[in-house]
């Protein structure tokens, strides 16, 4: 039997699928509980409106629920539509790990022990410095400024 349930915490329940009250009034903005009111059961049978102190009976067919009760295809779409915006901008947001300037230079450690090799332990330029300075000279030629 087709339902639609409208709970206490806002949630809208249609024929079992759940969808919280705001993605609802996307769809059928007009929609809204009586004053008073904080709840709906809908099917075909009965028509019920609950408030803290009493529930009453609603209209038979009711209109609008019969409409209602054909919308979880429709929420559904509109719940994919936003999940897709909400993946594509993020994914504009993220930075992609593509290789930089940065991460390809030699590191800091291979510069110092290159330096300290060359100058301290005079070790020949072409055994040390020179090979880190090739490195980053490509580099630079890969990335330039």
């Amino acid at each position: 039997m087709n339902t639609f349930y409208h709970s206490p915490d806002d949630v809208i329940e249609i024929n079992g699928e759940r969808f919280d009250l705001d993605l609802f009034l996307q769809v059928e903005p007009e929609y809204s509980l009586p004053e008073g009111f904080h709840s709906r059961l809908y099917d075909q049978n009965r028509h019920i409106l609950y408030s803290s102190k009493k529930q009453i009976a609603g209209d038979i067919p009711w209109v609008d629920g019969e409409r209602y009760l054909g919308r979880a295809g429709d929420l559904n779409l509109v719940k994919q539509v936003q999940k897709e915006e909400e993946d594509y901008i993020n994914s504009l947001a993220i930075p992609k790990n593509k290789p930089s300037r940065e991460s390809e230079y030699p590191s800091i450690h291979d510069l110092v022990i290159a330096m300290w090799e060359h100058f301290v332990e005079n070790k020949p330029a072409e055994e040390t410095i020179n090979i880190v300075q090739d490195k980053r000279l490509k580099v630079k030629e890969k990335y330039p400024k």
